[in-house]
C-alpha cells in the first residue's frame, strides 16, 4: 500500500472475482506488441501468437483470453514471451481493459461472457470501526 493511499477505499491488483471455475493458460504473446498490461483483453492471431485486442479484434471468430501478468514482448524481439492468462473464469467488472486500456464495450462484454469470461462486482466488505471501543 502506498503512503499517499486514501484510508477506506480498496484497490485489490487481483482480477479474480471467484477463485472457483478460473481456467489458466500459458499464451505465447507474439513480439513487437511492446509492454502489455496484466488485465489486457488478447486474442489469437492467424499465426498462433496471442496479440492485445482492440474493439475490433474482440468478436465470436476469435479466441480470447485476459492477461493475468504484465509482459513485455519488446525485451526480446524474436522469441515470444509466454504469458499466464485467464481463458475462463469470474473477474473483477473494471479490472479487465481492451488494447491501450481502451474500456470494454457492452459488445466485447458479451463475446466474453460467450467465451466464459464473465465479470462480477468486488464482494463488499462489512463496515470497519477504526475507533479505540470507549468511543461508542
Amino acid at each position: 500500500m502506498s503512503m499517499y493511499e486514501v484510508i477506506g477505499t480498496n484497490n485489490p491488483e487481483y482480477l479474480l472475482a471467484d477463485p472457483n471455475g478460473a481456467d489458466l493458460i500459458a499464451i505465447p504473446c507474439e513480439p513487437g506488441n511492446g509492454k502489455i498490461n496484466r488485465g489486457t483483453v488478447m486474442y489469437r492471431g492467424a499465426d498462433g501468437m496471442w496479440l492485445p485486442a482492440a474493439a475490433a479484434e474482440a468478436v465470436d471468430a476469435n479466441s480470447l483470453a485476459v492477461l493475468d501478468e504484465t509482459v513485455d514482448t519488446d525485451a526480446n524481439a524474436t522469441i515470444a514471451e509466454d504469458a499466464r492468462a485467464f481463458r475462463a473464469g469470474r473477474l473483477i467488472a473494471g479490472k479487465v481493459t481492451l488494447k491501450d486500456g481502451a474500456a470494454l464495450t457492452a459488445a466485447v462484454q458479451l463475446v466474453l461472457r460467450k467465451q466464459g469470461i464473465v465479470f462480477d462486482q468486488m464482494v463488499n466488505t462489512e463496515t470497519f470501526n477504526n475507533g479505540t471501543g470507549d468511543d461508542e
